[in-house]
């Protein structure tokens, strides 16, 4: 497929995804049919795209509202795709990769999980010294084939607000699944000023992933701006899912280290957009970084019986 009929199939699919964005999904059967039919539609572009992965990406910035969308399929059953994402302390093994995320804590509080972020810079900082987005966790949906998980944040740093990270899975056949992922957060005035220098200095030439055409040359031309900002991240979070699934066969005491290894690989194949630091940086920061969140988690295990329990119920 040449890359611009690849790129007139991605328009035409992003212009039926937003549509489809529109409408609520009500309940777990309606919820696997509309996966599935977005899955048939996206077909052609996961095949083969630009990324070299079975992934298409989009993204929004409408009503002080940034949102990046992923619809990929990866390549583990539903029985364990779906048993990872539903369980809530899972998400501090998933979420730290994530170069921003310091550390991730867990509890059980009356009638839902409530997860912490704590949320920095790309380079090492005390967990107990940044920004702390708590999360709470739900799960919409939970079926045989089908499940949908929602976690939502009112206040978030530099005047940011309501962050959502909403996840939905349908198994595809005995050995894939197709998930949606999609991070949003609002933003106000300041938050816009502070995006705005970023992007005039440290941001300056950074790219997203949604491709906006071809140059003179035909290759692709990427979103940048706020755009390649949640796309950016958003990919990081879905490529934490994935690292974490493909080391679930490691054994427990060697599963970390082997975790932030395949993330930074994994993000190595999109250089041109999620490059930040060499591994061996990475990878120390990393080591730091756990080594606060036990040591947070473990606080909160002394002062909570119930810690080690955190599940979540379903919303009515």
């Amino acid at each position: 497929m040449h890359l611009k009929k690849s790129c007139r199939i991605q328009a035409i699919c992003r212009s039926f995804l937003l549509l489809c964005l529109l409408w609520p999904i009500t309940d777990s059967r309606a919820g696997q049919a509309e996966l599935f039919n977005l899955y048939t539609q996206l077909k052609p572009v996961l095949d083969k795209n630009a990324y070299g992965i079975p992934v298409y990406i989009h993204s929004s910035d409408e009503n002080n509202t940034m949102t990046g969308v992923i619809y990929g399929v990866i390549h583990h059953p539903f029985s364990v795709v779906s048993q990872a994402l539903l369980t809530p302390a899972n998400w501090c093994d998933i979420a730290p990769q994530h170069l921003n995320i310091k550390a991730c804590t867990y509890r059980s509080l009356k009638d839902y999980c409530q997860l912490t972020f704590y949320s920095g810079r790309k380079y090492y900082e005390r967990a107990d010294d940044v920004y702390q987005l708590t999360y709470r966790f739900d799960i919409i949906a939970q079926a045989r084939d089908f499940v949908e998980i929602d976690m939502s944040a009112t206040d978030g740093p530099a005047g940011t607000s309501d962050y959502r990270l909403k996840i939905q899975t349908i198994p595809l056949n005995a050995s894939s699944s197709f998930v949606y992922f999609s991070y949003s957060y609002k933003y106000n005035f300041i938050t816009s000023m502070g995006m705005g220098t970023y992007l005039a200095t440290l941001g300056s030439g950074k790219l997203g992933f949604s491709i906006t055409g071809n140059d003179q040359h035909g290759k692709p031309v990427y979103v940048g701006g706020v755009r390649g900002i949640i796309e950016r991240n958003a990919v990081r979070y879905y490529l934490a899912i994935q690292s974490y699934l493909d080391t679930l066969h490691i054994k427990t005491v060697d599963r970390f280290i082997a975790r932030i290894n395949n993330w930074f690989d994994l993000t190595e194949q999109h250089h041109l957009q999620l490059y930040e630091m060499d591994k061996q940086d990475y990878l120390q920061y990393k080591r730091q970084e756990h080594q606060d969140q036990q040591r947070l988690q473990q606080q909160i295990t002394q002062t909570s019986d119930i810690a080690n329990n955190c599940t979540a119920t379903s919303r009515p």
